[in-house]
C-alpha cells in the first residue's frame, strides 16, 4: 500500500510542475524582455553609433521585395536593438529559450516565426515551408537569420539559408556589428555584451544574387562559399572601423554590384535617412 501511495505522490507532484512551468516560462521571458529592452535602451542612447552601406539594403528591398539577412550568433544581443529600425522577421524555436527571444524581439518591433527547435530536422522542416510560403505572399521583409545555429561552431556558416534564398530569390545580405566597451559571455561563440558609453559600429554588405542560368547544384555551392567569404569579410572591416580606420573596399573575390548604391558612413542612431522609409513588411495582394 505505501509504495502506491508514494507513487501518486510523485506522479500528481510531477504533473503539478508541468502545469506551472508554462505561466512560469511566460512570465520569465516577459521579465527578461522588458530588462533587455531598458539595458539596451541604456546601451543605445549613450553610444556613439556609425554604420556604413544602409543604403545599399534598401536599395535591395525596393528592387527585390525581400532580402535575408545572415548574421554570426555572436552579435545576437546587439543586433536585438540595433536593428529594429529595419522591422526584421526571423526565426524562433518553441523550446522555453524560444520563448524568452520572442518575448525579447517583439518588444523589438521584430516579427518571430515559432517552430520546431535547434534539433532535429524533422521538427526544422515545417517551420521552413511556413516560411518560404510566408515570403513568396509578402514584399518589404528583411528576413534576419543567425547562420552558425544555434550550437555553432562558431562564424562556420550552416548550408539553410543558401536553399531558402534560392527557393524564394532573395537577394543574401551580411551584417556585422562591433562595440566598445565590451563583456564577453562565457559561451561557444563569446557572444558580445555591449556597455553604456561607447561605440558602436554596424556595417551591411551584399547582395549576393542566384545566377538562375547555373545548376542548382553549382550555384548551391558558389553562394555558399560567396556567403561565407562575405560574412567572414564584412566582420573584419568592422572591427576595423570600430578601431577608427576608414571602411575599407570588400573583398574583391565577392565582385558585389555597385548599383546598389556606396557604403558611405552615417553617423548618430538612425539607420536610414528621411527619404528611406523602413521596410514594411505586407501581402503582395494588399
Amino acid at each position: 500500500m505505501a509504495p502506491r501511495i508514494f507513487w501518486h505522490i510523485k506522479y500528481h507532484s510531477r504533473q503539478t510542475r508541468k502545469k506551472l512551468s508554462k505561466p512560469a516560462v511566460w512570465v520569465t521571458a516577459r521579465v527578461i524582455g522588458l530588462l533587455y529592452y531598458l539595458y539596451m535602451g541604456l546601451v543605445w542612447h549613450t553610444s556613439r553609433v556609425e554604420s556604413y552601406g544602409m543604403g545599399r539594403g534598401v536599395r535591395a528591398v525596393l528592387k527585390h521585395g525581400n532580402v535575408v539577412v545572415a548574421i554570426w550568433h555572436d552579435n545576437a544581443i546587439l543586433a536585438g536593438r540595433c536593428c529594429r529600425e529595419l522591422r526584421p522577421t526571423t526565426l524562433a524555436s518553441r523550446s522555453d529559450i524560444g520563448e524568452v527571444i520572442t518575448a525579447v524581439l517583439n518588444l523589438q518591433k521584430y516579427h518571430v516565426f515559432r517552430g520546431g527547435s535547434s534539433r532535429g530536422k524533422s521538427r526544422r522542416t515545417p517551420i521552413l515551408q511556413q516560411l518560404v510560403s510566408y515570403l513568396k505572399k509578402r514584399k518589404e521583409v528583411v528576413l534576419a537569420l543567425t547562420v552558425d545555429g544555434s550550437h555553432g561552431p562558431a562564424r562556420i556558416m550552416k548550408p539553410g539559408i543558401i536553399g531558402l534564398a534560392m527557393e524564394t530569390d532573395m537577394p543574401i545580405f551580411a551584417t556585422h556589428l562591433v562595440c566598445k566597451p565590451v563583456l564577453h559571455l562565457p559561451s561557444w561563440d563569446k557572444t558580445r555584451v555591449p556597455l553604456p558609453f561607447g561605440k558602436i559600429v554596424i556595417v551591411l554588405e551584399g547582395p549576393i544574387l542566384r545566377n538562375k542560368e547555373a545548376s542548382d547544384s553549382e550555384e548551391f555551392e558558389r553562394m555558399r562559399s560567396q556567403a561565407q567569404l562575405l560574412l567572414e569579410d564584412t566582420a573584419e572591416r568592422a572591427d576595423k572601423c570600430l578601431k577608427g580606420e576608414p571602411l575599407p573596399a570588400p573583398n574583391e573575390q565577392l565582385n558585389l554590384d555597385p548599383s546598389y548604391g556606396d557604403r558611405s558612413q552615417r553617423k548618430g542612431r538612425r539607420l536610414l535617412l528621411p527619404h528611406e522609409p523602413p521596410p514594411d513588411p505586407r501581402l503582395i495582394e494588399d
